[in-house]
């Protein structure tokens, strides 16, 4: 059996309760079960016309339940909210339990509360709409809290109180609060029309609150019981902060909104105090925008973040392809499409971070980051990538053995170079110059060992692997043994440190040396097996009589 909407079920039931109120109040011949249950208080009046009262008492019921209807309903979720957007949301529904259940304040309280709620839910809304400018947005909430600030000081009577002699003070101020608080409501309703969110039929609620006055003008002319009934025209502030709410998980700046044509008299105060805006994004903004340095979301401005997607969405995305006709309209609207549509492929996630970054953020978190935690990450892992390498080299080098155990050196090690696409290491003093001028050279990658100043690279035959490397420090040159490696070759280094410094992937190794100076390095390199190689580096002070670089072949045993 199909669920009935929460909405419908409450719409049925306060119907209910009326016809059964009316029926009550027929046969009793009295007002007062019908009016207390549709009025929410008890009939202030006894002779009138009961049939006609009830009539109406009927309408206002149905009214109540097309109310109950569309407050209940709940949202239609379609897109993400952000936490702004979710808080003015809850906002809305809180204000309309607000209005509609009597709660047992004094008139003092019941304002200052009605008024908190209300600008805080006029400065969420300026923070949510798009398509109106920061000076419009501004312009609503001075005027929002102008209106409550004024009305609290005239309920409190602390402005009555001020102006004791002179009445007409009073009044003027009065009127200019009611007009400030009309000219915040028209604002609103046509910073709505300009989001493209809110239907048309959302739009016509929030204007029919304009009669308002209906129950002082019209039950001054025909009674006490045509006031109570007409009072049923507070309902629609009520419906329209509903669907404000239901509606704010729909696309913004989507297809062109109706027009709404309220009467033009209505107008009047915002035409004055407002300076006309061009209907948003009808340009096409992102022809004159410099696109060529497009910030991470994470660092980059509300503003340069639209900049940044309509240049994206224009020259790459939905195959525009910088079609000269295209507005920023149709570019807003195909990315709320998609974003709606969940279309957060990587491509296109890397545009639609700049419209819909929630909706994105499940997807693809690191779109969201700055370039500041982006850096900070990328260190980290580089540290740990480093950690874990170190850790395999010294797991590897736990396995190697000194190859020439009879030869004494005054400082020896044992370590391991894991290569990758036959990467080699680089023997050298420390200094990031002496690899600088290395790299100058132009290296000879054929030879086992190429030098250069103060440093050298050791070449290797094994693509992937590991190579146990040997460092040993002598004071005199020690016999030449070719015998059983694969390649021997000699070369000098101007050491100006006083240290040797060893560095390849997992390779890290630092040997002090006696003094700065010239020293000869004399590499044995073999390989062993498949991925598995060996080498002995041998290193001395420089004799005088040798040659700056030299490579000794050497027989396979």
């Amino acid at each position: 059996m199909r669920k009935l909407p929460l909405g419908w079920l409450a719409a049925s039931l306060n119907l209910a309760v009326v016809l059964i109120a009316v029926a009550i109040s027929l046969v009793r011949g009295s007002l007062d079960p019908a009016w207390t249950v549709v009025q929410w208080y008890p009939a202030p009046f006894s002779e009138v016309s009961i049939p006609l009262v009830l009539i109406g008492l009927l309408l206002v019921g149905l009214a109540n339940s097309w109310m109950f209807w569309q407050v209940l309903k709940g949202p239609a979720e379609r897109l993400p909210l952000s936490p702004r957007a979710r808080g003015l949301r809850w906002l809305l529904y809180v204000y309309v339990v607000w209005r509609l259940l009597p709660l047992p304040l004094a008139e003092g309280p019941a304002t200052a509360v009605d008024a908190a709620l209300w600008v805080s839910i006029v400065v969420l809304f300026a923070g949510v709409v798009t398509g109106s400018e920061r000076g419009f947005r501004l312009a609503m909430i001075a005027f929002s809290l102008l209106a409550a600030g004024g009305g609290l000081l005239i309920e409190t009577g602390v402005l009555v109180r001020v102006a004791q002699a002179t009445p007409m003070l009073v009044l003027a101020v009065a009127l200019a609060l009611g007009a400030a608080a009309l000219t915040g409501l028209i604002m609103m309703l046509i910073a709505q029309r300009r989001d493209g969110r809110w239907s048309r039929a959302t739009l016509v609620l929030g204007a029919l609150q304009f009669l308002s006055f209906l129950p002082s003008v019209v039950g001054g002319l025909f009674g006490e019981p045509v006031r109570g009934l007409l009072e049923v025209v507070a309902l629609f502030e009520v419906v329209w902060l509903a669907r404000t709410a239901h509606e704010l998980s729909a696309p913004t700046t989507g297809s062109e909104p109706a027009p709404l044509r309220p009467p033009a008299w209505l107008l009047v105060p915002a035409l004055l105090l407002i300076a006309p805006e061009a209907l948003p994004h009808d340009t096409a903004t992102w022809r004159d925008a410099d696109c060529s340095s497009i910030p991470r979301y994470a660092d980059a401005s509300p503003q340069e973040r639209r900049r940044a997607y309509l240049c994206l969405a224009a020259n790459e995305g939905y195959g525009f392809l910088r079609d000269e006709a295209v507005t920023d309209r149709h570019l807003l609207s195909e990315g709320w499409k998609r974003c709606a549509a969940g279309e957060i492929r990587k491509g296109r996630a890397e545009i639609l971070v700049y419209l819909c970054p929630d909706a994105v953020a499940r997807e693809h978190p690191d779109l969201l980051l700055s370039s500041a935690q982006l850096r900070e990450r990328q260190t980290a892992e580089q540290a740990e990538r480093r950690t874990a390498l170190a850790a395999e080299a010294a797991e590897y080098a736990g396995s190697c053995r000194d190859p020439w155990p009879t030869l004494r050196a005054v400082h020896e090690v044992t370590a391991a170079h894991l290569p990758t696409d036959w990467d080699g290491y680089r023997v050298y003093d420390g200094r990031a110059a002496s690899l600088d001028a290395l790299q100058a050279e132009q290296l000879d990658y054929d030879r086992p060992l190429v030098a250069a100043g103060g440093a050298a690279v050791v070449t290797t035959t094994i693509e992937y692997g590991g190579i146990c490397v040997t460092v040993k420090l002598v004071n005199t040159p020690p016999s030449l043994r070719r015998r059983g490696w694969d390649a021997v070759a000699e070369a000098d280094l101007r050491l100006t440190t006083g240290r040797l410094h060893l560095r390849g992937r997992g390779l890290k190794v630092a040997l002090p040396l006696p003094k700065a100076g010239r020293y000869r390095v004399r590499l044995h390199t073999r390989t062993l097996d498949e991925g598995v190689g060996e080498d002995l580096i041998v290193v001395y002070p420089e004799p005088r009589d040798r040659s700056r670089t030299r490579e000794l072949s050497a027989p396979r045993r």
